[in-house]
């Protein structure tokens, strides 16, 4: 097996899957093409029928695998599908290709909790073929995977966009807009080149908090606080779902100064209308994309140029490549950065390359504001400098320094019933059980057990574990003697016990 990490822009990649896919097929050989969303998925498959002038198979699993039988007759077959696809029931396999290779979306959260990535270089190997990850902004975990042969393709210095930094902390308290990218949006209005405005969270504020007491709007079942959603009046926990209603008064100190904290997509929409209320301004995040008529009719915009000014979220980049904007702003651009997440950095990083590719080269006046509090951040400044390998070495420093993946692997344990007592218990046991030292196995490391702030529905409680293993082999062995030996000592008494290797969530 070969492996390949094809780190490079969107044309680039499409260029070499074209060609590797028609050199499968001069060999007879045929071809799986993952990717992480159904969009993307859709798209590819129109792309590559023009451009290969083959017959591209579109994976739909729904329908059953076993009613497909695509290579019938030894014909090679092109199959395009999101993570399920790499189950396709194809002989002769001559290239797997995952574009996009670090989509959280290639990891299933349901049993069985496979990560596409990972099956396809499984299958790979024992098909003795070649698999491609590629991406614009390759995982820490392919970029530093040893066993790869990295091929770098930089974007060309005259394809790219100018990008300028504004340091929001010189800017007065609670600036949305500075100065500078209004100054820059009203200049592209007067030449009729198309803005984006980028910042990944939706709603009107992160949430509600009284000035006084300094109360906080929180779902009482997933503890984390509720999103404020202006336009619709009403209160969202971003977990659960559960809708609460607008408080009139403080409900801890019974006063009025209960006021929005924080930005989302719905007030940076209300502020670019107040602002520029002769520009058609559009809002494209998953509340807009919800309903399937008026998400066509918002995408045809997009598509068409519809709009002066969009608005949007990571939604943006889930379909077909979009066309190029005269400016686009960055809102906040450390936003991301300040969860209770180990890849918090790294997907951060990912969005502001994203955001930044959508405008048109400096040459034709393609302008990229980033907003920020935090300048010196390595995201930040490899996005500025455009030179990946910074953000790279600084962020694996770090994994290293917490010993978190690429370094080692990662299980996410959960114990799951209605008992909250005796899910303490058996969490507690089971933490102990997995800390103790086993004769010529590799220590692991173990953190928790902690109430999951996220809790399940029906009324039942979940603990959870992290434990960190060197090798995913002696990591899953020690891991399933220690299930097993859980399962028996609790049998019969209402609690499950839920295993994760390597999870892509973690917050």
């Amino acid at each position: 097996m070969k492996r390949l990490l094809l780190h490079a822009p969107w044309e680039h990649r499409l260029s070499r899957l074209v060609d590797a896919i028609q050199q499968a097929h001069s060999m007879k050989k045929s071809t799986i093409v993952l990717t992480g969303e159904i969009a993307k998925a859709s798209w590819l498959k129109q792309v590559l029928s023009k451009l290969t002038d083959l017959q591209i198979i579109l994976a739909r699993p729904s329908l059953g695998w076993g009613r497909w039988q695509p290579d019938q007759g030894q014909i090679p077959s092109v199959v395009v599908g999101t993570r399920s696809a790499i189950f396709s029931p194809l002989r002769s396999i001559g290239l797997i290709w995952v574009e996009g290779e670090e989509d959280p979306t290639l990891k299933e959260l349901q049993e069985p909790r496979y990560h596409a990535r990972e099956v396809a270089l499984w299958r790979a190997e024992s098909e003795r073929t070649l698999v491609v990850l590629a991406s614009a902004h390759p995982s820490l975990e392919s970029r530093f995977d040893i066993e790869a042969e990295i091929h770098h393709v930089p974007q060309e210095v005259a394809l790219q966009p100018t990008i300028e930094l504004i340091d929001l902390r010189n800017e007065p308290a609670g600036t949305l807009f500075s100065y500078k990218l209004i100054r820059a949006m009203h200049d592209a209005l007067q030449t009729h080149a198309k803005i984006l405005l980028f910042l990944n969270r939706k709603g009107y504020a992160g949430t509600l908090a009284c000035r006084d007491c300094g109360w906080v709007s929180r779902c009482d079942s997933c503890i984390v606080p509720l999103t404020y959603y202006r336009e619709a009046g009403r209160l969202t926990c971003r977990y659960c779902g559960k809708v609460d209603q607008l408080p009139d008064l403080c409900p801890l100190c019974r006063t009025p100064r209960v006021s929005p904290v924080g930005y989302g997509t719905e007030r940076v929409e209300v502020e670019a209308r107040r602002l520029f209320p002769q520009a058609k301004i559009a809002r494209l995040d998953r509340d807009t994309l919800q309903h399937s008529a008026s998400s066509q009719a918002l995408w045809e915009g997009v598509r068409s140029g519809a709009w002066d000014i969009l608005i949007g979220t990571q939604a943006l980049f889930r379909g077909e490549p979009l066309p190029r904007y005269g400016l686009v702003g960055v809102l906040h651009a450390d936003s991301g950065l300040h969860i209770s997440e180990f890849r918090a950095a790294e997907r951060t990083y990912h969005l502001l390359v994203d955001a930044a590719s959508l405008a048109c080269p400096a040459s034709t006046g393609g302008l990229v504001i980033v907003q920020t509090r935090l300048p010196t951040h390595h995201a930040v400044q490899a996005l500025i400098s455009g030179n990946p390998n910074h953000f790279y070495s600084e962020e694996f420093s770090a994994r290293r320094l917490l010993h978190y993946p690429p370094l080692c692997h990662l299980a996410d344990l959960s114990v799951v019933g209605k008992d909250l007592s005796m899910i303490e218990e058996a969490a507690k046991r089971w933490s102990a059980d997995l800390e103790q030292n086993v004769p010529d196995q590799e220590p692991l490391i173990v953190l928790g057990p902690v109430p999951a702030i996220r809790r399940h529905p029906k009324g039942r409680q979940q603990y959870r574990i992290l434990v960190k293993g060197t090798t995913v082999t002696a990591l899953s062995r020690r891991i399933h003697d220690s299930v097993q030996k859980m399962e028996r000592a609790y049998r019969k008494r209402g609690i499950k016990f839920v295993v994760d290797i390597d999870p892509i969530e973690n917050g």
